[in-house]
């Protein structure tokens, strides 16, 4: 009779037990939770920290490269400047001993400033701060622009650079060869390609182009005969300032920045890029970018017409490769180019056509060019037509040999030297051109107008937006060269002012700074015909060529203007 009860309080007791141990359960449960709530907002607090600190960081950095690129550019381009101003002979003579101190500084200067570059473009491309500029592009004529832009480097290398012929169902196809990418950018990476397969090439040896097409895609590789990457290097050669020897930055040159700068413009092309060995000798390097088919696309190869009432360039030589090269690079510039590929050809063409100025290779079979000149003097309808010699003598030896011609430049030449003479003879006699040069550095002002020394313009120096404002309203320039960077204000402000002038709001300007300059910037900074140059990445002499080509093209636009007015 007494059990019962007794069952149903030890019945309680229990579940009592039970209610307790689940209820310390959930309370220890609930304390984890919230301890675990606890820890993730401090984590996420932490994060948040964090991202604040990488934040300011990239900040810090962005402010930092920017001071780079002005505070290191403009002292850079200066030297480099002076040293390329000293060594061409320009200033005087200077001995043996003077002449290799000379090489050495600007060998070194010329690698410090490649450094400088390279750091600037890929912290811009891998920041986003460097958008592409697409357009329709075709890899043949990139290809051939790489080559010959670094035809300098392996003939001193005594390496071979060749373009792979097409296949027959690739020149049956031609457009298969065209795709949309930043032109710039591509042949930045070409070349890229190419100067590190020359490093590495051993003497005698060949460096090749090849090009593929597919619907979708569009290859080209790079081939070399050197001593070959090991295979557990292949991927690790795009990694910032990383050679396949340690001892290969000393001995090679080169910032260690060429492949990864080249991986980052791939990239943002949605592209790939990779190594491979050869199967016997050397490596391959290969790109591969996704491209569309168009029907408009095609490869014309045709000679340029002869707008009546404009002139053109003769270009002489009966090496091809030569010719091609020259009319591109005029081309380009807005010339119109006529080939003569012997001296008999280009004294009928001179008699043919209205022709402003000739180039004229000396060594050729048959009619020599001291033949050809001097025919052409002893013609009265070619007597005076300016004739710059392209030869592989030094210009030096210009007065034993001949007092005929007006320019000289010697090969391998630099295509902006071949601007600069060109420029000079073209517009001989027209009277000197207006130059307005806008810097406040009298260093780099001072380069600047020295390599305009030998050239038929007149150089007027401002040093600040004021002084630039007071010499444009006393004298209108013909032409305009401005830093962005000025003591009292900035080049934005005076090219404001500039387009509120009824009589300088075309003025030609050459935006000659030491930072790189966005599209938007861009627009802001156009006036009449403009360049945008950036320090460092061109010298003074570069400037010089500029500016020459574009007085000549402006002095021929006003010829033109005034022959249909009348």
């Amino acid at each position: 009779m007494h059990i019962l009860p007794i069952l149903c309080y030890l019945s309680l007791l229990s579940t009592c037990g039970v209610l307790l141990f689940a209820f310390m359960r959930a309370q220890r449960s609930i304390r984890e939770l919230a301890q675990q709530l606890t820890y993730a907002r401090e984590e996420q607090h932490q994060h948040k920290i964090q991202l604040t600190q990488r934040s300011e960081l990239d900040t810090l950095k962005d402010e930092f490269i920017s001071t780079v690129s002005h505070e290191l550019r403009t002292p850079l381009t200066s030297i480099r400047g002076a040293l390329g101003l000293l060594t061409s002979g320009l200033i005087g003579d200077v001995d043996a001993k003077a002449q290799n101190l000379l090489r050495i500084a600007v060998t070194n200067t010329d690698r410090l400033i490649r450094l400088i570059n390279d750091i600037l473009d890929l912290e811009r491309m891998e920041s986003g701060r460097a958008p592409l500029q697409i357009r329709r592009c075709s890899l043949r004529e990139l290809s051939l622009q790489a080559i010959e832009s670094m035809t300098g480097l392996a003939e001193a290398s005594t390496v071979h650079l060749e373009l792979a012929p097409l296949t027959s169902s690739q020149e049956a196809a031609a457009e298969a060869l065209f795709f949309d990418g930043d032109s710039d950018r591509i042949l930045q990476v070409l070349t890229n390609l190419l100067s590190n397969a020359i490093k590495f090439s051993p003497q005698a040896s060949t460096v090749r182009i090849h090009t593929e097409a597919t619907a979708d895609s569009i290859l080209f590789k790079v081939s070399d005969e050197g001593r070959g990457i090991p295979v557990d290097q292949l991927d690790s050669i795009f990694d910032r300032f990383q050679q396949v020897e340690p001892s290969d930055s000393r001995q090679k040159g080169g910032t260690g920045l060429g492949l990864a700068i080249c991986r980052s413009i791939v990239q943002q092309h949605s592209g790939s890029i990779w190594a491979q060995r050869n199967l016997t000798i050397g490596t391959t390097l290969n790109v591969m970018l996704p491209r569309t088919v168009r029907s408009s696309d095609a490869l014309t190869e045709q000679l340029p017409s002869l707008p009546r009432g404009e002139g053109a360039i003769l270009v002489c030589d009966d090496d091809e490769g030569i010719r091609t090269i020259v009319n591109h690079h005029l081309s380009r510039q807005g010339y119109t180019v006529i080939e003569a590929a012997s001296g008999d050809e280009a004294l009928v063409l001179a008699t043919q056509h209205h022709i402003e100025a000739i180039l004229l290779d000396l060594y050729m079979p048959g009619l020599s060019g001291w033949e050809t000149l001097q025919r052409l003097r002893n013609n009265p309808v070619t007597a005076n037509i300016p004739v710059v010699i392209l030869s592989v003598l030094s210009s030096t030896l210009r007065p034993q040999l001949t007092g005929d011609a007006q320019g000289w430049v010697q090969k391998p030449f630099n295509e902006s030297l071949l601007f600069a003479e060109l420029g000079r003879v073209l517009h001989a006699g027209e009277g000197p051109a207006h130059i307005l040069l806008v810097e406040d550095d009298e260093d780099l002002a001072s380069v600047i107008i020295s390599s305009f020394r030998d050239a038929a313009v007149y150089v007027e120096h401002a040093a600040s937006r004021q002084q630039a404002i007071r010499q444009c309203i006393t004298r209108r320039p013909d032409l305009l060269i401005l830093d962005l960077t000025l003591p009292d204000g900035d080049g934005f402000s005076l090219v404001e002012w500039l387009r509120s002038q009824p009589t300088m709001n075309t003025l030609p300007l050459v935006v000659y700074s030491g930072r790189e300059i966005s599209e938007a910037d861009m627009a802001k900074l156009r006036l009449g015909p403009t360049e945008f140059l950036i320090k460092a990445k061109v010298q003074p002499q570069e400037v010089e060529a500029l500016v020459l080509s574009m007085v000549h093209n402006l002095r021929s636009n006003k010829l033109a203007e005034l022959a249909n007015a009348s």
